[in-house]
């Protein structure tokens, strides 16, 4: 009678039934081919060549399956260590910051505050970090002339010196880069992008515009030259390019919040609020909350801006700015009471770059014709979209970094 072979589930060898462990390579073997008490049987009849395989498949499954409950059985020890470890931190920061609370009130909420910064400071080194690598790996890949060494060692001189905040000699290792690859599109924006971040609006634009003749269709580049068009009062220029991002969920914010400027610029109240408002129906921001309050107390429709201002300091009791608005509303609803604690809340706040600052230094407060955020539209010789209160520049920055980041 011809024995059936028991298969190894390791090297697949046949082995004589019985066996415990494989002839070949020593593993234990996983199944018994057939029960103990018949092994010895004459007139066993010997499985056929498809049994043979369904026990070679089934003695593999059942390695892999002990393989799997091995690694579980791991990862569930390591969780349960973690967990352990998390919950007696959780204990002694809680147990720290309640004895802190008892103490001072208020240096609890310093700490508190300074904690969250320092994990959103984390958080963006680690996306800064993951950002680099890919935009290092796509200016590489498309490179296609030659010396791609010399190239490459370019492009990583030139990162490594803006990383220690060598920015003149970064952006001049760049250009050089950019002269050895003048259709790579990815190393163009990049460095228009770097150049746009110091305010280099007048060179990045000659990068951007490079980029719109290869690829006129590319979403940065559009958004950038219309951000510096639309900054340069250039009105039909940036609208010419802010037209196609406006539809894409990206850039609508972005977009719609220059188109919304270049309306208040030409005093097109109306068109300017719509503008705003196609803006926070994406991202409900104090910042567009109290552009659209400002707007609508040009066109003296003040309850619909009390409106938008109150959303503005429930949302932000420190928005300086908005506080100085509901001054100037309630003043002229002859509020005087409401306006002078509008007014008191506005200086309490003490709001770095506020531009009611320079009303409230003053003995007797000037009331201004013009909105806060558009004081500086009256004067052409400044800038449009970077030249206003440093929290509306600073939340237009991040509106633009964030729609192709």
């Amino acid at each position: 009678m011809d024995k059936i072979a028991h298969f190894c589930q390791k090297c697949r060898a046949a082995n004589d039934p019985g066996e415990t462990s494989c002839c070949k390579c020593g593993t234990r073997l996983m199944i018994v081919t057939f029960p103990s008490s018949q092994r010895h049987e004459a007139e066993m009849i010997p499985p056929s060549y498809y049994e043979d395989h369904l026990l070679e498949r089934v003695s593999l499954l059942e390695f892999r399956i002990k393989q799997v409950t091995e690694q579980l059985a791991m990862a569930y020890e390591f969780i349960s260590r973690q967990s352990e470890s998390f919950e007696k931190d959780h204990i002694l920061i809680s147990t720290f910051m309640e004895a802190v609370l008892n103490v001072e009130p208020n240096i609890s909420e310093r700490l508190s505050e300074e904690m969250a910064v320092n994990v959103r400071k984390k958080k963006g080194e680690k996306l800064s970090e993951n950002k680099q690598k890919k935009d290092l790996a796509e200016i590489l890949s498309n490179h296609e002339n030659p010396n791609a060494e010399l190239f490459t060692h370019l492009v990583k001189e030139g990162l490594r010196l803006l990383e220690e905040n060598e920015e003149k000699q970064a952006f001049r290792t760049l250009e050089r880069a950019s002269l050895l690859s003048t259709s790579n599109i990815p190393l163009q924006l990049f460095i228009a992008e770097k150049l746009f971040s110091v305010d280099k609006f007048e060179l990045a634009e000659n990068y951007l515009i490079k980029v719109f003749e290869l690829s006129p269709q590319n979403t940065k580049a559009l958004l950038l030259l219309g951000v510096i068009y639309a900054d340069r009062y250039e009105s039909e220029k940036a609208r010419k390019m802010l037209s196609v991002l406006a539809s894409f969920p990206e850039t609508m914010v972005a977009a719609n919040y220059i188109w919304a400027m270049l309306a208040a610029s030409e005093e097109n109240w109306h068109e300017a609020i719509v503008a705003f408002k196609e803006s926070i129906d994406v991202s409900d921001t104090p910042e567009l909350n109290y552009l659209i309050g400002s707007a609508y107390f040009q066109t003296k429709n003040l309850p619909k801006a009390l409106e938008y201002l109150g959303k503005t300091v429930e949302a932000d009791a420190k928005f300086a700015d908005a506080w100085f608005m509901v001054y100037l509303i309630y003043l002229d609803l002859d509020k005087e009471h409401q306006a002078e604690n509008a007014l008191q809340k506005a200086a309490d706040a003490k709001e770095a770059g506020a531009k009611c600052q320079k009303f409230l230094r003053k003995d007797r407060i000037e009331y201004p014709k013009t909105a806060l955020p558009f004081l500086h539209l009256n004067d052409q010789k400044k800038r449009l979209l970077t030249n206003g209160a440093l929290r509306i520049t600073k939340f237009f920055r991040s509106l633009v970094f964030e729609s192709f980041n």
